[in-house]
């Protein structure tokens, strides 16, 4: 079993993390070739964009993965069912936007770039259209197609963005009119940064092409069964609920520092603030080897055994990641982003521990998940919006404007679910909540690891105390590391 779960994670892992390292390396190629207002903008439009696919994902995927084994529906029939209601929730947002699309445009500020929400606006309906898809290739354990597509994807995205910005530094040097040809044309309707978002369009395009014959293979009208489309409506509103919570926790700082400082300073937040979601990359890959996993073990009478271990492992190595990223922070950040971006470098190690709670608290969730009671999900995840919002309103109305308040917010709402919902799974869970004496000891060994390895300059000595933590460690859970290797 946990052979075959660790060799899926790895492929998983490989079609997830080649592409992030793509993405990083792209940060510092930003950094070095935008100015702090036009990294501003990059991120902004990408914080507006994950709010409304938040929305439009309707919490769906989880759902299909819960329906294929709640009940005896015919896996088919499921697929089509949730498609088909994907389609429609599209379809009517999209009705809806339209009539609007001028005043969103001009109250969010972007009235010189309409280019920018067309393009954005492909973006979010390919990449939503592929979620269903993306998440049947999962559970029909075709771990080597989801890798494929997604390297497809970042190669066809990491390539078009090469290119324009080569064309557009060389553009009266290069005489070339073939290899200048598909530039002009990108160029004549956007700038710079809209050819990151060109890229991105193309690539979620692509991405769809790869997955609609498995819809056109898969879906049909006559599969859908509206008790079975009333059920998951249902039970994914709540769960898009708690989505869109954690799209405003991720993404609402960014987007208030920029209209409330300047962009300037969001730009600086910004790149910081993704050398910070390092973390969730290894939540990611975590998450898309084990949730499936989760919940095919759902039936089994050992089920809360293999969940309440995995999750345990989970905050094990999620210490480990924190300390190697923290611990070496200062070389990091230099090999990643541009000098003129690391006044913000502070909020970095604050926003990895959040993004860690929020990875333990995503663990702890399919808990309630299984038990069909996604509403508490729902509940704690709005308190921890209004924890946000209440770090942003004094950050909003603070004379000295520290934009460290709303890292505050992130770390302090993520914890704070996290605590709901560990009392919540108290009574549920009682062998994994009696293991909290350990995780507490974990995290203040890390924390601790973390303070001397930054107060010490020397790279040689943080190094020998970073192993020394490994050591501790490996005698601390050395019986449950050698179970997981068995």
């Amino acid at each position: 079993m946990y052979k075959k779960l660790a060799i899926h994670t790895i492929i998983y892992s490989i079609g997830l993390l080649l592409p992030k390292m793509v993405n990083y390396a792209f940060i510092r190629f930003f950094t070095f070739s935008l100015k702090r207002d036009e990294f501003s903008i990059y991120t902004d439009m990408y914080a507006i964009s994950f709010l409304i696919i938040g929305l439009l994902s309707f919490g769906l995927e989880n759902t299909y993965f819960r329906f294929l084994y709640k009940k005896n529906y015919n896996k088919n029939v499921v697929f089509s069912t949730i498609i088909i209601i994907q389609l429609i929730i599209i379809s009517l947002f999209f009705f809806i936007s339209s009539n609007f699309i001028q005043k969103i445009i001009s109250f969010t500020g972007y009235s010189n770039h309409p280019e920018y929400f067309i393009m954005f606006s492909l973006i979010i309906l390919f990449d939503t259209i592929c979620i269903i898809p993306m998440a049947w290739i999962r559970m029909n354990e075709k771990p080597l197609l989801h890798t494929m597509i997604n390297v497809i994807m970042m190669i066809t995205q990491s390539f078009l963005i090469t290119y324009m910005f080569s064309c557009h530094k060389n553009f009266f040097t290069i005489k070339n009119n073939y290899y200048l040809y598909f530039f002009k044309i990108v160029n004549s309707f956007t700038n710079r940064i809209g050819y990151i978002f060109f890229a991105n369009m193309v690539a979620s395009f692509i991405n769809f092409i790869l997955i609609l014959p498995i819809i056109l293979r898969i879906v049909r009208f006559s599969k859908f069964k509206i008790s079975l489309a009333k059920e998951m409506i249902h039970y994914s509103f709540p769960i898009m609920t708690g989505t869109i919570a954690f799209s405003i926790n991720e993404n609402l700082d960014k987007i208030l520092i920029k209209r409330w400082l300047s962009d300037d300073i969001n730009g600086a937040y910004s790149a910081c603030y993704k050398v910070g979601s390092f973390m969730s990359l290894y939540i990611r890959i975590f998450r898309l080897g084990i949730e499936p996993f989760f919940f095919k073990k759902s039936k089994d009478t050992n089920a809360k055994y293999f969940y309440e271990e995995i999750t345990y492992l989970f905050i094990l190595f999620g210490l480990l990641f924190y300390v190697l990223v923290c611990g070496n922070l200062k070389f990091i950040i230099h090999l990643l982003i541009n000098k003129r971006y690391h006044f913000a470098i502070s909020i970095i190690p604050i926003i990895i521990m959040g993004n860690l709670f929020l990875g333990i608290y995503n663990n702890l969730s399919i808990f309630y998940k299984i038990l069909n009671r996604p509403l508490v999900g729902t509940y704690i995840s709005l308190i921890g919006v209004l924890i946000t919002l209440l770090f942003n309103f004094i950050f909003i109305n603070n004379p000295n404007n520290n934009f460290i308040i709303p890292a505050w917010g992130t770390f302090m709402s993520y914890g704070f679910m996290l605590l709901l919902l560990f009392i919540w799974n108290k009574r549920t869970f009682p062998k994994f909540c009696k293991e909290i004496k350990n995780i507490l000891l974990h995290f203040f060994i890390a924390n601790f690891t973390v303070f001397i390895t930054n107060r010490n300059q020397n790279i040689i000595i943080n190094i020998i105390i970073q192993l020394l933590y490994l050591i501790i460690i490996l005698i601390i859970e050395r019986k449950k590391l050698l179970t997981l290797l068995k």
